[in-house]
């Protein structure tokens, strides 16, 4: 894809939210260093050659985990409105910015979707669901890359080929724990390494393989209803970490905790085989638009179909 080395116009990221029904602009974190390290041609060069090394954004993440950095957190939680009278909050306070963006929620703050029929949100997020087309193409936001590109093997490509791919894109104001979609038996966790380019859509405009390439974590999850899941959690620029809590796999429960990103935007993608969910109307609607929809964590988001029961 060629980029002009013209300045661009600033993009805004349309989303629509399902809880008041209405179109909302996306208020990007970092968004002038976005727009600088993405919009600009020297920007690119610094970030694919220096910022999206890993070893960055180790660093970065460091330095959240210090006490100093805890003064950030009343100056992000009035720019973003968090709610934290929903969140564990330990006595004294968090010791730094990233315990507090791992922070827990209180037992009922996301309630979790009981029918087994209904395929639940894995975090609070931006959902856009895409088919896989010519067999195992992933098209979102424009880009197109294979199901074995983003897995590192192409084991699976006849099992999920016409399948969808649910995408749901995690902001750095968002809860940053993510779960089990449904019930069913985990497989081990496997890494396939790259680096940590930003997940944001205004990154992904001028870099199309950021999800396929970037360093991630994936398994499988076979479930009764919705047979087979792949479950894909893809780190993102400034993360510092992606931690899972059954590296081995074991059993899992709807709306169970499965792992946590440490700071920074993150995705979880999943992945079903072919005819086993229709995806709830409404964000079906906006992704066929290009448009996500503003999901949380435990939510419904699509229902099995008879043929998969």
């Amino acid at each position: 894809m060629t980029i002009s080395q013209a300045p661009q116009k600033k993009q805004s990221i349309q989303l629509y939210n399902r809880f008041s029904g209405h179109m909302e602009v996306e208020q990007v974190y970092g968004r002038r260093w976005m727009d600088l390290f993405y919009g600009t041609p020297w920007g690119r060069w610094l970030t694919g050659h220096w910022l999206c090394r890993p070893a960055i954004s180790r660093l970065y993440g460091s330095l959240q985990q210090h006490p100093r950095s805890r003064r950030k957190i009343p100056g992000f939680m009035e720019q973003y409105r968090i709610d934290l009278s929903e969140a564990i909050v330990p006595q004294g306070g968090f010791e730094s910015f990233n315990d507090f963006f791992i922070r827990k929620l209180k037992p009922g703050a996301r309630p979790v979707e009981a029918d087994p029929l209904h395929l639940a949100a894995p975090a609070d997020s931006r959902l856009q669901a895409v088919e896989l087309v010519n067999d195992t193409h992933i098209a979102v936001k424009g880009m197109q890359w294979r199901l074995s590109q983003l897995l590192g093997t192409a084991a699976l490509d006849a099992q999920f080929g016409q399948g969808i791919c649910l995408c749901f894109r995690l902001a750095p104001c968002d809860y940053h724990r993510f779960g089990y979609a449904a019930d069913g038996i985990q497989g081990p966790v496997h890494t396939c390494n790259g680096p940590l380019h930003s997940v944001n859509p205004l990154a992904l405009r001028h870099k199309e393989d950021i999800l396929a390439t970037n360093y991630r974590q994936w398994c499988l999850v076979r479930s009764a209803h919705f047979g087979t899941l792949i479950q894909v959690e893809v780190g993102a620029m400034m993360v510092g970490s992606i931690v899972q809590c059954q590296p081995h796999g074991g059993y899992c429960h709807k709306g169970a905790e499965k792992g946590y990103f440490q700071f920074g935007g993150s995705t979880v993608l999943l992945i079903l085989e072919p005819s086993r969910i229709r995806v709830d109307t409404d964000i079906l609607k906006y992704s066929r638009q290009g448009i996500e929809t503003r999901v949380r964590y435990g939510e419904a988001v699509g229902i099995a179909t008879p043929s998969s029961l």
